[in-house]
């Protein structure tokens, strides 16, 4: 199937650059995504199209990091973030349950906030522990970050891989803020929940003033996202 439509491609002649931002069409299914899964009504200008979560991630590292700004990263956590951060030239700040779970106290995060902290990454359901963040965490973790303005980056690769009737709350549900006015961040992407890895597609939902930055440094790294 894919080797037809990679020829159904050429013999169309699609096979030319996209927008750095994405394709429009891909920009509003994740508008509609966003509606549907988050009950967020979002602008095409708040929506970025990347290859892969991976790059979304990196990409936002990237535009918003200063040299030694802190970065609030949760054990267990994925490999690639402190490796992502120390790249951007900020610094990983683990915190890690003492109690031998896999859940954070709410109390040992804002101890590890300090003048120089920019983000907190949040990646509920997790990897590795397949850990969902109680949603009161969530709301505490919102209200952190916008009382100190910092950023909430949602890594919300997993958010829909839960079993048992378990829901991972989306961080939007607990802020009256509109995405342009608030500090939250989310990333999402094709490659778990559709088992379309090698695709490479993600995308990230945020401020408008972030997007266009980030717009500018994939324009400016891999042009765009293959069509």
């Amino acid at each position: 199937a894919a080797v037809l439509a990679s020829g159904a491609r050429l013999t169309s002649a699609d096979v030319k650059y996209t927008p750095p931002e994405g394709m429009p069409s891909m920009r509003k299914a994740v508008i509609r995504y966003t509606e549907e899964n988050y009950d967020r009504l979002v602008a095409p200008e708040n929506v970025v199209i990347t290859n892969g979560a991976k790059q979304a991630l990196y990409d936002i590292f990237y535009s918003v990091l200063n040299p030694q700004d802190e970065v609030i990263v949760i054990a267990p956590y994925w490999v690639s973030y402190p490796e992502m951060i120390k790249m951007c030239l900020g610094i990983p700040v683990i915190v890690t349950p003492e109690d031998g779970t896999f859940t954070p106290r709410f109390e040992d995060i804002e101890r590890a906030v300090t003048s120089s902290t920019r983000a907190i990454i949040i990646n509920s359901p997790n990897n590795p522990s397949g850990a969902v963040y109680p949603p009161e965490l969530i709301q505490k973790i919102v209200e952190l970050c916008e009382r100190k303005g910092i950023f909430m980056i949602c890594d919300d690769i997993y958010h829909k891989l839960t079993f048992d009737h378990v829901v991972a709350q989306p961080a939007w549900s607990f802020t009256k803020k509109d995405i342009d006015d608030s500090h939250i961040i989310v990333v999402n992407g094709v490659a778990k929940l559709y088992g379309m890895t090698g695709f490479r597609v993600g995308w990230v939902v945020g401020p408008r003033d972030l997007i266009r930055v980030m717009t500018n440094v994939l324009a400016q790294t891999t042009s765009c996202v293959s069509p």
